[in-house]
């Protein structure tokens, strides 16, 4: 492993699964296009002779035979064919390709040729080739399904899986029951390629129901199971494997099975850690186990496999680095220091020193971290990420002016960058200026490919407001939320600035595009109170008082502690007649005001907020 500022992707499975569907050969089988093609054309009883010693695995007497016979019949492709075949059996692939060639060029559209020459370039690892050849086959072979399903793996190893997926159109389920399980095996490798784990999931299973006994089968099966993210069955499938093998690779899948569910795998661990092998594979081994744990949360017990894995190779400061990120991640921060210092001890990085701030941070020390996140911006001055780290935890101790002077320095560097713009736009809002804010937020979402993370900030800043909203951050939310009908937190953004635009101007034209708007976000974030309080006012202001009062009353239900909403629903039980309830709903109000926030605590939480969507969001982020 790699210092790399994460840890690596787990994946062993998926390479056990390709392994396993890549294992076997269509033109191993009976059906083989390059057997049927010389056993077709026997014109002499050496031809016959010499098919018989390739069966019976003699080629190098067929060899000799063949080469006496083309001497005199040098134009019988039947004979030439089988030499090719000889030769490829005795691993010459020069001299075998040297003669499917010379078959090649007298008949080009000898498809028994072209699908040998592509199965010996497959053979030989040169996928381009071998494609090039079984394409041309497939197509002058009147659609062979043996060739085609050769053509569909070559595609398929070339990770091109929709065209492997077209080549095995309407090829029907071979007869014999081994062909059918290399074309389960090869229909889920490609399902698998195209993203549908379930159906590739489906075909294993297809494939063991044929031959319920065979492991790599059920192997195989477990590995698309786990993809598709069936654990139960994984395990089922896994387990007797395991306990039969005790092979680290079972292991691996059984422990990924056992943690998704989320069971006991204590007793499990235990077992891989006491497997045996080789000194480099088990560096390797706990690497994988740990990257598992990680992956499912389980930090001490990661920490304690990247720590064994460090012990059996101290230099490593891969090994080092994450074992300081699990220690971190499961809060053992005195060891993380100490791990993370002696992998800076081999070499220093920005990499290092970010995660040294964060322990430091961690640990309370805020100057350390200071100057570990300044000197990772010092090491990679032009990468984002390691400014704003430094910038948050500015933020983080409300130091707003070095946060934006950290910001300003960035967006000089990357002034594309939408998560600079946010964390600006964030810092002005933190210091006051909102009109400023809202102009960067704005920015900020237009720079964004998934503008969502700066709009919500853009509607929080709007809708705190109490003056009309900023007609260019109204289109920017409107726009959204028209595109997106069922993001719930936008139609209320929208359908609440477009009441707070219409009420300070005494428009009512909107109103039933407002009640609608907010209708739906109400049902769409149905433990939200703030559509239904906003849906309240609009009632009201329309003097529609009986839905007024519902809707208020909903508020208040959802939201008690809000002086603003027993304000609101006092009003409103005058205006109805019922004094009582009014009184009741005042007093209420009097005694939630002396607990409303300031605006300052109002922002402090905006903050932690920010703090954690900012960390979330920044690319490639511990």
């Amino acid at each position: 492993m790699t210092a790399s500022g994460k840890f690596l992707l787990w994946k062993w499975i998926v390479r056990l699964f390709a392994l396993l569907f890549f294992s076997w050969s269509p033109h191993a089988s009976a059906n083989n296009p390059f057997q049927q093609g010389v056993g077709t054309q026997a014109p002499s009883s050496r031809l016959s002779e010499a098919r018989v010693l390739l069966t019976r695995g003699n080629p190098k007497e067929a060899i000799r035979i063949l080469s006496e016979y083309l001497g005199t019949h040098s134009k019988d492709s039947s004979a030439r064919l089988m030499l090719g075949q000889a030769y490829a059996m005795t691993g010459q692939t020069d001299q075998a390709e040297a003669e499917l060639q010379t078959v090649i060029q007298e008949s080009p559209s000898n498809s028994v040729a072209l699908a040998a020459l592509g199965e010996l370039y497959a053979g030989a690892g040169e996928l381009e080739k071998a494609e090039s050849f079984l394409a041309r086959a497939a197509k002058t072979g009147r659609g062979s399904p043996q060739i085609r399903m050769e053509w569909s793996v070559v595609l398929a190893r070339l990770h091109r899986y929709k065209e492997a997926k077209n080549a095995l159109a309407d090829v029907p389920l071979p007869n014999d029951k081994t062909d059918q399980i290399s074309f389960h095996r090869l229909v889920a490798s490609i399902e698998l390629g195209l993203g549908h784990p379930s159906t590739a999931a489906a075909e294993m299973e297809k494939a063991l129901a044929l031959k319920p006994g065979d492991s790599g089968l059920a192997l195989a099966t477990a590995a698309a199971q786990v993809q598709d993210k069936q654990w139960e069955r994984a395990a089922k499938l896994t387990g007797p494997l395991f306990a039969r093998s005790h092979e680290p690779g079972i292991g691996l899948l059984l422990l990924e099975a056992e943690l998704a569910m989320g069971g006991e795998f204590q007793e499990l661990l235990n077992l891989l850690d006491s497997t045996k092998m080789a000194f480099a594979e088990s560096v390797e081994f706990r690497q994988r186990i740990a990257e598992l744990l990680v992956a499912h949360g389980k930090f001490p017990e990661a920490a304690e496999e990247f720590k064994k894995a460090a012990a059996l190779e101290p230099n490593r400061p891969g090994l080092l680095f994450n074992l300081a990120l699990a220690e971190f991640r499961a809060g053992q921060l005195d060891d993380s220091l100490e791990s993370a210092e002696k992998c800076k001890a081999f070499g220093d990085s920005a990499e290092i020193e970010d995660l040294l701030g964060d322990i430091q941070e961690a640990r309370g020390d805020n100057l350390a971290a200071i100057r570990s996140y300044q000197a990772a911006v010092t090491l990679a001055p032009t990468e984002e990420k390691y400014r704003l780290s430094l910038a948050v935890e500015f933020i983080r101790h409300q130091n707003f002016d070095a946060a934006k002077v950290v910001l300003r320095q960035a967006e000089e560097l990357q002034p594309k960058s939408w998560r600079i713009q946010l964390a600006l736009g964030m810092v002005e809002y933190f210091t006051g200026t909102d009109q400023e804010a809202t102009r960067i937020l704005l920015g900020a979402a237009n720079l964004a490919s998934d503008p969502e993370t700066a709009l919500k900030y853009l509607g929080d800043i709007q809708i705190a407001q109490a003056s009309a909203p900023d007609p260019g951050a109204l289109e920017k939310l409107c726009q959204y939320s028209d595109q997106h009908p069922n993001d719930g937190k936008m139609q209320f953004y929208c359908g609440a600035l477009i009441f707070r635009r219409d009420y300070t101007s005494g428009d009512k034209a909107h109103s039933g595009q407002i009640v609608s708007m907010l209708s739906r976000a109400s049902r769409l974030l149905p433990a939200d109170p703030a559509p239904r309080c906003q849906l309240g006012r609009v009632y009201r202001w329309l003097d529609r008082w009986q839905l007024a009062l519902s809707e208020s009353e909903s508020c208040v239900r959802m939201d008690p502690d809000s002086a603003e909403a027993h304000y609101r629903l006092a009003q409103i039980y005058q205006h109805l007649g019922q004094r009582e309830r009014s009184n009741a709903e005042m007093k209420v109000y009097e005694t939630a005001s002396k607990r409303v926030a300031d605006e300052n605590a109002r922002r402090d939480e905006t903050i932690k907020s920010f703090l954690y969507t900012i960390q979330k969001e920044t690319p490639d982020h511990k």
